[in-house]
This record gives structure tokens, sequence and C-alpha cells, in this order.
């Protein structure tokens, strides 16, 4: 009884995305891999997508691109969606909804790409409760497997955290996580396929270098990745453990380490900076 109600409201909530329109403030590469998202799911036609960017000619492509509604400024894109996804530089983040502020209403959903902008500032600049969700965008979000951490804010009930968490699914896999640990996760998630697409190139390179045919060369490197990866995640037996399964191994695995680990460090502390001016601009609002 209990897993036929939960199917109910599942296909409830789904048909409830389907008739909603999703708004984009900025045009740019992460609105650009939300939005095709959107369409390949089927979550949305074309014209029921809006967006708005300062830039005319990034407008103009992401229009022509995929036929979605350029609008002529943010408070149009705010007043004719249901879903606002907020995809403008972290700085940005708190003048664009002090400028759509008062065409918001208590059923949005704003939905923020922005890294080191908290809920509370922006529920500040909106200035009315409004339900914000602060999500980690990654790039594999584009195919549907995305890993795209999420945390809450204060305006956010129940219907609404539903809501969200159907919302993402189309996107791939999303952890709700507290406030505090959004930067880490910007770090390991949002960076992350950063870490992984020079070793895909490197391996494929190596063997190409071998004769090994390009296309071949790709694939094999991309399925090791992907299936050592699924490894981990469907035997639930730690990297290490499941390493030792294969006898012969080349890789100085303490550099490699050290490696990975100084770049998640290095991004963290960026995010970090990031924070501090967001929080400096608004201090000085």
């Amino acid at each position: 009884m209990r897993e036929a109600r939960e199917t109910a409201r599942g296909r409830q909530l789904v048909s409830m995305l389907t008739e909603s329109r999703f708004g984009f403030l900025g045009a740019g590469v992460i609105a650009e891999v939300f939005i095709r998202r959107i369409l390949k799911s089927g979550l949305a036609k074309p014209g029921d997508i809006l967006a708005y960017d300062i830039n005319g000619p990034i407008l103009d492509r992401l229009a022509i691109t995929f036929h979605v509604r350029a609008m002529k400024s943010n408070a149009e894109v705010a007043a004719g969606s249901d879903f606002v996804f907020l995809a403008v530089p972290p700085l940005a983040v708190i003048p664009v909804l002090r400028e759509v502020a008062a065409t918001l209403r208590s059923d949005h959903m704003i939905l923020s790409l922005a890294a080191a902008v908290s809920t509370e500032l922006m529920e500040e600049a909106i200035g009315k409760p409004v339900p914000v969700v602060r999500l980690i965008p990654n790039t594999p979000s584009w195919i549907g497997q995305g890993m795209n951490p999420y945390c809450l804010g204060s305006h956010v009930g129940p219907g609404e955290a539903e809501k969200a968490r159907a919302l993402l699914k189309v996107f791939g896999k999303a952890e709700e996580i507290p406030e505090e640990q959004m930067g880490i996760a910007t770090a390991l998630t949002a960076v992350g396929p950063t870490y992984i697409f020079p070793v895909i190139a490197a391996l494929a390179d190596a063997a190409i270098a071998r004769d090994l045919p390009p296309s071949v060369a790709l694939a094999a490197a991309c399925q090791v990745v992907l299936g050592a990866a699924a490894l981990v995640a469907q035997t639930e037996r730690s990297p290490n453990s499941l390493n030792l399964m294969i006898g012969t191994r080349t890789l100085d695995e303490a550099a490699a380490r050290k490696l990975f680990t100084q770049a998640v460090e290095d991004a963290y502390a960026k995010i970090q900076a990031a924070e501090a001016k967001v929080a400096a601009a608004g201090a000085q609002a």
C-alpha cells in the first residue's frame, strides 16, 4: 500500500514538473548543460524554457540552438517561470535577485547554480519567503549522470523539498548536505570532472602511441574509468581493496594520491576565497 502511494505521488510530481516553466537567469555554459538535459529528458518543450543574459550574442546563440524563449530582462524570465535557475557568476547573484525580487512569488522555486553564495544571502536579497535551493552543478548532468549536492533554504517546506528532489533526479544523483559542507562538495563534484578528463586523455593517448586505433583507445579508456567507478559504487568495497585484485600495478599510487588530494585542496581554497569575496561584496552593498 505504501509503495503504491509513493508510486502515485511520484507520477504526480512528474506530471507537475512537465507542466512547469523553467527560467534561466544567465545563458552561459552551465545554463546550456541544464537546458540540454531538460529538453533531452522530455521534461519541457523549448517554448517552456525562458532565458535572459546581459550578453546578447550568448543569449541569441542559446535561443537559436535550442529554440528556447529569449526574454528582454531577468524580471521577464522570473515572472514567466515556475522554477528559476540562477546561472550567473557568484558576484552577480545578489544584484540579479534584487532585480527580480518584485516579480517572485511564494510558489516560485529559486535554484542557484552559483558557487559561494549562501542561501541566507539570497533570501536577504529577495526579502520575502520564497523557496531557495542551492545546488552544486556538475557537467555530467548534461547526460543525466551528474552528481549535484544541494542544500535547502529556510523557506523550503516538505512539499518544496519533494519537488526539488524530483527535479534534480532528472540530472542524475543529488544528495542533500548541510550548507557548511557546500564548499568542499564543490571542490569535489563541480571541479571533479577536470581531475578525470586528463586521466582519460592520457590513458587513450598512451594506447594510441602504441598503435591502438584512436576510437578503440578512447572507448576503452572511458569504459575503464566508468567500470572502475561502478565497481566501487555497486560492490561497496573500498577502492584500496579492489585495487588489490589486480596483480600488475605500475602507477605511483602515493604520487597520484598526493596529486589529486592537492587538486581538491586547491579547488577548496579557491571556493573559500570566492565565498569571502561574495560576503565582502554583500556587506558593502
